[in-house]
């Protein structure tokens, strides 16, 4: 019982937001568009006087969409036996399409429209595009030629090439002497002989007799034997 009355609280609660979706697309839809949707059903009902009336009402309250023109002028080319009736709506219809006022998919609008009336509104809407791409490019053209007119700009100081180097500063100008300012070598000097010295690390001449050991306590000199006190055992 619980379940059922979850379920049933769920449904009502998605029927209301439907409800919510459907009422506010309805306000912020534009009114106009529902009085062109009234006349196409009439048209294709078979009641064009009806259908151009809505349209005559769509039109005067100021409808920029192009397909309530290509649809009164469909009303026009059936009630006037020929298309050449409808053939000011058309071209209006043209100019509001490529305009792009009011963008709408005429291709899916007229998709049930066949024979010459839709023969008239293709040629018309074929020559309306090339208009259009004539007069872009004529605009694209006098751009650049009032871009080429318009009166150069000297260049900034920050702008400016650099200033040449003057040829006298230059040492690459032509006639230049490149051996100009040549250095000469420093002439020689006799440096003074270093002192003779028995001692590689020292800086006077040794003297043999200097600090010299007396002979007596020289093991190595000429008298080799040793006071006879000294020895014990001497005669």
């Amino acid at each position: 019982m619980r379940l059922r009355f979850s379920s049933l609280k769920h449904s009502a609660l998605a029927l209301l937001l439907v409800g919510l979706t459907t009422s506010a697309s309805i306000q912020a839809q534009d009114p106009l568009d529902e009085v062109y949707g009234h006349a196409v059903h009439a048209y294709y009902r078979g009641d064009v006087t009806r259908a151009q009336e809505l349209l005559d009402q769509a039109i005067s309250a100021g409808s920029t969409d192009p397909r309530a023109y290509y649809y009164r002028g469909l009303c026009l080319s059936v009630l006037g036996g020929d298309t050449s009736a409808g053939q000011a709506d058309f071209e209006k219809g043209a100019e509001l399409e490529i305009s792009g006022q009011k963008v709408v998919n005429v291709g899916k609008a007229l998709e049930r429209i066949q024979g010459p009336a839709r023969c008239a509104i293709e040629s018309i809407r074929r020559d309306a595009r090339l208009a259009s791409r004539d007069k872009y490019l004529q605009m694209q053209r006098m751009r650049y030629e009032e871009s080429r007119r318009a009166p150069v700009v000297p260049p900034r100081s920050s702008d400016a090439p650099p200033t040449p180097v003057p040829p006298i500063n230059d040492p690459f100008a032509p006639g230049t002497d490149l051996n100009k300012g040549t250095p000469v070598p420093m002439p020689e000097t006799n440096k003074p002989a270093p002192p003779t010295t028995d001692d590689p690390f020292g800086d006077a001449p040794a003297d043999a007799t200097k600090d010299a050991p007396p002979p007596a306590d020289d093991p190595f000199g000429g008298n080799n034997n040793p006071p006879a006190t000294d020895d014990p055992f001497g005669g």
